[in-house]
């Protein structure tokens, strides 16, 4: 697969697990929902968004072929790049994804996040507290309100942090790519001898 194409289409994969994540106010009713369900899906929702974007990301920079060979450079040379090129696409297509929701969180959707945190807090205070009691050294107790303004909408002086973690983002996944790279040069010489018979080099 081309490495741009794979870095496509598993970014979107991304953006579409982490817009699902980030808009789970929408379909986790605080009424409806066990007060457990509601308390794991503010602590490791977000670590999931992230953990998926880091995932597809090595998958993308896996699946990625060089397409174009080129004289007298060396096909692990051109495998790292474009592993790179995967992974960081599928981190910038997640990242604008990210801009974009924060932008709707801070404006559109930003009164019905309010009333989402109004009537969740109470319900995460309780089953935070309850599960606290069962450890041997128990943190401090929660409190609604410091629950509370962890669920407000951001506002959207928020963008520019939401722009530094995109390019944050976009490092990172890109360095997972490039090792992903490195580790297919290293151990895949029958890849790359393959790929030099069947791919001839383009001036």
């Amino acid at each position: 697969m081309a490495p741009l194409r794979a870095g496509v289409i598993y970014g979107l994969i991304a953006a579409l697990v982490t817009t699902a994540i980030s808009f789970r106010f929408l379909y986790l009713s605080p009424d409806g929902t066990a007060d457990w369900v509601l308390a794991v899906s503010e602590t490791f929702f977000p670590q999931l968004a992230a953990a998926t974007q880091l995932f597809l990301a090595l998958l993308a920079a896996i699946q990625a072929r060089p397409v174009r060979l080129e004289a007298d450079v060396p096909y692990r040379s051109l495998l790292l790049r474009d592993c790179t090129l995967a992974a960081t696409a599928v981190a910038v297509i997640a990242g604008v994804a990210l801009l974009a929701i924060t932008a709707l969180q801070a404006t559109l959707f930003a009164e019905t996040i309010r009333a989402y945190a109004q009537d969740a807090a109470p319900a995460i205070v309780s089953y935070v507290n309850e599960s606290r009691e069962e450890l041997s050294e128990p943190p401090p107790p929660a409190t609604v309100e410091q629950v509370r303004n962890s669920l407000l909408p951001p506002n959207l002086g928020d963008m520019g942090r939401s722009i530094f973690n995109l390019v944050l983002r976009a490092l990172i996944l890109g360095f997972a790519g490039a090792l992903v790279g490195l580790l297919r040069g290293r151990f895949g010489s029958s890849e790359a001898t393959s790929n030099s018979e069947t791919n001839p080099t383009k001036e």
